[in-house]
């Protein structure tokens, strides 16, 4: 009688076993399925693709995984599109909303191609993405950050050199806690850099030169303790910078861009303790005053730009 219960026992996990199987490769089907559904979308939005890559390689006769410009994931039980690379291919259209049906992409890259029209509100549901690149195109409508609120694993964001227009919204890295890059330059944003800013914890490259801002930088964006890179050149950005601009939270600051702006007031002595900085341009403003001798103590500086002010005094040995 146990030797037949035992049996028994034996058949039923080899039955569970291969039902599981089964069950798991139709998922696994289904799921490529529906990835290949969207990719045709995207594709079929594509007006113009001179090198013929999408009409040549992405042919439903060879899985998805295999056309260019994708990438599976290569999980045990199931495989998903987890990255988009159509980067330099030349390619004219508009984003389908469909790319939100790619679940599971974790890399969009969209960059130097001639998209054109709004970024699709459909993209924020992509939950799994981590970096996406759309600069270069000729996307346009208001900025969208809030579609990529809803991503918690973002870590790069770029958005540069498109015509996108509107302002910085105050709540816009409530969710982006992960947030590492942010290149917004070379668009036509309006409006004040919000105080906020100071909630991106994990922020190291904040870029939004060549825009249109206007209004006083706030303090806070000089309390990022992460932050290596701040790129603010090209607004109508006025007012003076905080005393203790380069205060201990600053230390890792690499680059200082904030050229052709309208700021005014004396370049603040504390910038010796940004010991980090190797290049500062602040030329084409109105500020005053005698230059700090405390420049000269900032020992990995190579490059600085401080003409067309109204600077006194000289620059000291560096």
């Amino acid at each position: 009688m146990d030797n037949k219960r035992i049996f028994i026992f034996n058949l039923m996990i080899v039955f569970m076993t291969l039902y599981y199987y089964r069950f798991s490769t139709a998922q696994d089907g289904v799921s490529l399925s529906t990835d290949q559904l969207a990719l045709e979308a995207i594709k079929a939005q594509i007006s113009v693709d001179p090198s013929g890559v999408l009409s040549k390689n992405w042919s439903t006769k060879t899985s998805v995984c295999n056309w260019k410009g994708v990438t599976c994931g290569s999980q045990s039980r199931t495989q998903r599109v987890i990255a988009l690379d159509l980067s330099y291919m030349g390619l004219v259209g508009t984003i389908s909303p469909h790319i939100a049906n790619l679940s599971f992409l974790s890399l969009l890259n969209l960059t130097n191609n001639s998209f054109y029209g709004p970024i699709p509100p459909e993209i924020a549901q992509l939950r799994h993405m981590e970096k996406v690149y759309m600069g270069g195109n000729y996307l346009t409508g208001r900025l969208p950050l809030w579609y990529f609120n809803n991503m918690p694993k973002l870590e790069i964001l770029y958005l540069n050199e498109n015509n996108l227009t509107g302002a910085l919204s105050p709540y816009f890295l409530n969710n982006m806690t992960s947030l590492k890059t942010l290149r917004l330059n070379d668009n036509s944003l309006q409006g004040n850099i919000p105080k906020e800013i100071g909630n991106g914890s994990c922020l190291h490259d904040f870029h939004v030169n060549e825009n249109q801002l206007t209004g006083v930088v706030p303090p806070t964006l000089f309390n990022l303790s992460c932050i290596r890179k701040i790129e603010l050149s090209g607004n109508s950005l006025s007012g003076s910078l905080p005393d203790d601009m380069c205060n201990d939270q600053l230390g890792k600051l690499r680059l200082l861009f904030i050229s052709h702006n309208a700021f005014t007031g004396p370049i603040p002595s504390s910038i010796n303790k940004c010991q980090q900085l190797r290049y500062m341009s602040m030329s084409f403003n109105n500020f005053s005053g005698i230059i700090p001798r405390e420049i000269g103590n900032l020992t990995l500086l190579k490059e600085i730009y401080l003409g067309d002010n109204d600077l006194q005094g000289m620059v000291y040995k560096i």
